[in-house]
């Protein structure tokens, strides 16, 4: 990924214990992304969600669900994310679990290997 390049961030929104092909769903997307060669993936776990179902998760003891929330930021060309995306739809569909995926472009001001992962560190 250059900072040159149009960029954006996939943002992907499912529950922590969603699973796809015995796996759990956004470990199988962050493994996906870095085998596609996208620039970076983070996972954010949230502490209170609802969406299409309107159903309540939070960790709280006395709820009905402790199913949190996770979001997956990728980040990369525009083009790249692209492709990615149907990679993404198809193992939600896969999952046959619920779930958001939104779109933003966005500018990279830097983007570069830290010291410790340089090629010819010693």
């Amino acid at each position: 990924m250059k900072t040159s390049e149009k960029n954006g961030v996939v943002k992907i929104y499912v529950g922590e214990s969603d699973k796809v092909h015995g796996r759990v769903l956004f470990e199988e997307i962050v493994f996906e992304a870095r085998n596609a060669g996208m620039a970076g993936a983070t996972v954010y776990r949230g502490i209170m969600s609802f969406g299409a179902s309107h159903s309540i998760h939070t960790m709280k003891i006395f709820a009905l669900s402790s199913d949190l929330p996770v979001v997956i930021e990728i980040i990369d060309a525009i083009e790249k994310l692209d492709e990615f995306v149907e990679k993404v739809n198809k193992l939600l569909n896969d999952s046959k679990k619920g779930g958001l995926v939104t779109f933003q472009e966005l500018s990279v001001v830097r983007y570069e290997k830290g010291e410790k992962y340089q090629e010819n560190y010693i």
